[in-house]
C-alpha cells in the first residue's frame, strides 16, 4: 500500500489498524482481503525494517508477525516492539514449529508486550476472520 494513500486514511478513519509483517507477499495480500472485509486498515510488510518504519509513524491497534523471515525474524521484531513501547495486540503466524511459537509468545509476555495468541500457517480465512473479528469488537 502507498505510504501517502496510508496516511491519508488513518487521517480521516477511527477504524481499527492492522499491520502484517510477513515475507511472503500473499499471505499479507490474503490477511489483507479478510481484514479489509470487516472494516480494518491494513498496511503489509515484506521485511522487518520497513515494518519497523512504519511503526514510527502509525499506531496499529494489532500486529501480525510472521517468525521466520530473512534478515530481521519475527524474535527481533518482538524486541524491537518492546524497545519502542509498542501497545498494539500482536499474534504471532507460523507454519513452523509450534515450540517456537509458544517461546515466541512467551517472549513478548516477558518484554511486557499485549500477545494475543497464535494463528497458525496456512491461515484459514474463517479462523482469521472469527480472531479478528472478536478483537475487533473489544
Amino acid at each position: 500500500m502507498e505510504t501517502s494513500n496510508w496516511r491519508e486514511k488513518m487521517a480521516r478513519s477511527d477504524r481499527k489498524r492492522l499491520l502484517v509483517v510477513d515475507d511472503d507477499a500473499a499471505m499479507g495480500e490474503f490477511v489483507a482481503r479478510v481484514a479489509e472485509e470487516l472494516g480494518y486498515l491494513v498496511e503489509c510488510f515484506t521485511d522487518g525494517d520497513s515494518f519497523l518504519a512504519a511503526l514510527d509513524r502509525s499506531d496499529p491497534d494489532i500486529i501480525l508477525l510472521d517468525l521466520t523471515m530473512p534478515g530481521t525474524d519475527g524474535f527481533q521484531l518482538i524486541g524491537a516492539l518492546s524497545d519502542k513501547g509498542t501497545r498494539a495486540r500482536i499474534y504471532v503466524m507460523s507454519g513452523f514449529d509450534p515450540g517456537h511459537q509458544r517461546m515466541a509468545l512467551q517472549l513478548g509476555e516477558a518484554k511486557g508486550l499485549a500477545m494475543r495468541g497464535l494463528i497458525p500457517k496456512p491461515v484459514r480465512a474463517a479462523a482469521l476472520r472469527d480472531l479478528l473479528s472478536q478483537d475487533g469488537a473489544e
